[in-house]
């Protein structure tokens, strides 16, 4: 094999000339001079034009603020209508500031306007993807207008944001009772009271649930402190007087549940025909006769068509024309009569259908009076 000559690769057997360092870099040189000088003035505009950007938003916010600060000097005073109107200007003025857009819509839902809320609070959504207060407000709104598989998608967009959101679980708890998931519904309450183990609004709605799923002695426990809390406000402790009252009528413990009824009418003011023929029938279980008339009597009052209470009048208006004492018309309020000289036949219960959460505790008294009539 021929051995190959000195350099047959080189530049120079090919007659090329070689580059030289010291023309390259000159121009090198001059085109890193150019780009530089390039970049430079591009920093150069694009920090002024984002100076001047936030020079306008900032002023843009501080005139948003200026309005908001109007609107609630116009909402203390009155002007609602004013109000408004500034907070909408405000909105116009920074179309893109989400807190402003937010005190609008709380503002809308305050004063009723529930449809120009909802538009406000999904363009909020937009604007502030990872806040969970629009999509509750939303949830709230959807709620009342009994839309109520939309308001629960945006309790659980709301709740992956905020999974304790004591508001959000509570609506939760409440939208799972009305479509019968009461197992669901224990279950959101209870995962309230692992945040706040005090929460009254959650302790009440919850130990209504149990006694509706026929545990009233899970219920009792958790009544019986409310109804002794001064941090609770009247109603509160008004309402669990009465669920205290509707656990114990469940557990059969019909002198207690008297008692406790009585004492939560003297703090209810929403007392219903309903509630009151509870009382009555309370009244004869625990056979506190005195008690039964003038409870018919508040039921007819309020309302002369209700089909319990006229059926437990009727019979006794038949118990009062046996003695010809005196005669109670269906539609009107019965008054107590007096039997001369020997007692009334005993009311039948099995006849009357008892109140909702008692039908349990009516079948089991009506069972042991049987029984107990046997074997005399």
């Amino acid at each position: 094999m021929r051995a190959r000559p000195e350099k047959m690769f080189s530049a120079n057997r090919f007659r090329l000339t070689p580059l030289k360092r010291k023309t390259c870099a000159p121009v090198t040189g001059w085109f890193s001079l150019r780009q530089w000088l390039s970049l430079a003035l591009l920093l150069g505009i694009c920090s002024s034009g984002c100076t001047s950007w936030r020079q306008k938003m900032a002023v843009r916010d501080s005139e948003s603020q200026d309005l908001v600060e109007q609107v609630r000097v116009a909402t203390e005073s009155g002007r609602q209508e004013q109000a408004a109107e500034l907070l909408k200007q405000a909105v116009n003025s920074n179309p893109n500031n989400a807190a402003v857009r937010q005190q609008l819509s709380e503002f809308l839902i305050t004063n009723g306007y529930s449809e120009e809320a909802m538009q406000q609070l999904k363009k909020t959504m937009v604007l502030t993807p990872d806040d969970p207060k629009p999509y509750i407000d939303l949830a709230y709104l959807l709620h009342e207008k009994k839309q109520y598989t939309d308001a629960l998608k945006n309790l659980e967009l709301g709740l992956k944001l905020d999974p304790t959101n004591i508001r959000a679980l509570i609506l939760k708890g409440e939208l799972e009772e009305l479509a019968e998931l009461n197992p669901a519904a224990v279950e959101t309450y209870h995962r309230v009271l692992q945040v706040d183990p005090y929460n009254i609004v959650s302790r009440l709605k919850l130990a209504a649930l149990q006694i509706k799923q026929g545990e009233p002695n899970r219920a009792t426990p958790i009544l019986r402190p409310i109804c002794h809390n001064t941090g609770a406000t009247i109603d509160q402790r008004a309402e669990a007087q009465w669920l205290l009252g509707v656990a114990y009528g469940a557990e059969q413990r019909w002198s207690d549940s008297v008692a406790s009824l009585e004492l939560a009418l003297k703090q209810r003011t929403d007392v219903s025909a309903d509630d009151w023929y509870r009382v009555a029938y309370a009244c004869l279980q625990a056979n506190e006769m005195e008690k039964v008339y003038p409870a018919v009597t508040r039921a007819l009052t309020l309302n002369p068509l209700h089909t319990e209470t006229n059926r437990l009048s009727t019979y006794l208006t038949q118990q009062s024309n046996q003695f010809n004492i005196q005669q109670a018309s269906m539609y009107t309020p019965l008054q107590r009569p007096g039997f001369i000289g020997q007692e009334s036949s005993p009311i039948p219960l099995d006849t009357l259908r008892p109140p909702q959460g008692w039908e349990q505790a009516a079948r089991l008294s009506i069972s042991a009076g049987r029984v107990s009539t046997g074997a005399r």
